[in-house]
């Protein structure tokens, strides 16, 4: 039963199905109720509250499933040691109600906005992008999608298959990884996100471009700044 309170409204979700996708990250897959309305464009968020009595306790979390998709949505989460409500989602089981909100409009994507897209994530910040690049290469929108992907090793990348599958299979698609602990044979970035990497595998200052900023706080100001200096638009610079 959904929970009202002034303009918020808890509605509990089924959890259908856990997948581990990293050693510290699972998707979960919520299954939306009949009579629901779940009305979602690609990059906006939702909110997860442990305990429905509280509504001040929530965490925001990016469905990674795109628009289309009726009957489900899914979310990644890293489980982070002091982190009260991903700590919570990691003990959940399957059948288990988990109380959200939303979704809210975040820094989303709309066809036409652009046709050039750059995305630089750092860890966890790839979640608001996947369902932006899912919805783009899946509906054939006609917009260049690039995406600079940092971690602290392989092991850490988040849907990665996905992604060098994308590569292969989508010439609108090109991601470049940067890891801090690189293994023999690696053969791409290493350490941080620089002006460098950004020139080459970003698109170029345009009004036809959009840049997608997500990662630690610091990095999200560091970045956004290193973009405007580079000819970025501000307003076309976007930290969900």
């Amino acid at each position: 039963m959904a929970i009202m309170s002034d303009d918020l409204i808890l509605t509990p979700y089924k959890l259908a199905d856990i997948k581990q996708i990293t050693h510290n990250t699972k998707q979960f897959r919520f299954l939306i109720p009949s009579g629901v309305t779940f009305k979602l464009i690609a990059g906006d968020f939702i909110k997860v509250y442990p305990n429905p009595a509280d509504p001040l306790e929530y965490r925001t979390y990016t469905p990674t499933t795109t628009p289309e998709t009726r009957d489900h949505f899914e979310l990644i989460i890293k489980r982070y040691p002091d982190g009260q409500v991903s700590r919570f989602m990691h003990d959940r089981k399957i059948g288990d109600d988990v109380y959200i909100s939303g979704p809210d409009a975040g820094g989303h994507f709309v066809e036409g906005m652009a046709t050039k897209v750059g995305m630089v994530a750092g860890g966890t910040g790839i979640t608001p992008m996947i369902s932006i690049i899912r919805t783009i290469l899946s509906q054939g929108i006609k917009a260049d999608v690039s995406l600079v992907f940092s971690n602290k090793s392989i092991e850490d990348i988040i849907l990665k298959d996905e992604f060098d599958s994308c590569e292969s299979k989508y010439p609108n698609f090109k991601r470049y990884y940067l890891i801090d602990q690189p293994q023999p044979g690696w053969t791409m970035g290493i350490g941080r996100i620089n002006d460098e990497i950004m020139k080459e595998h970003l698109p170029a200052p345009s009004e036809q471009t959009v840049i997608f900023v997500c990662g630690p706080p610091m990095m999200q100001i560091e970045l956004r700044k290193k973009l405007i200096a580079m000819g970025h638009q501000k307003d076309r610079i976007i930290i969900p």
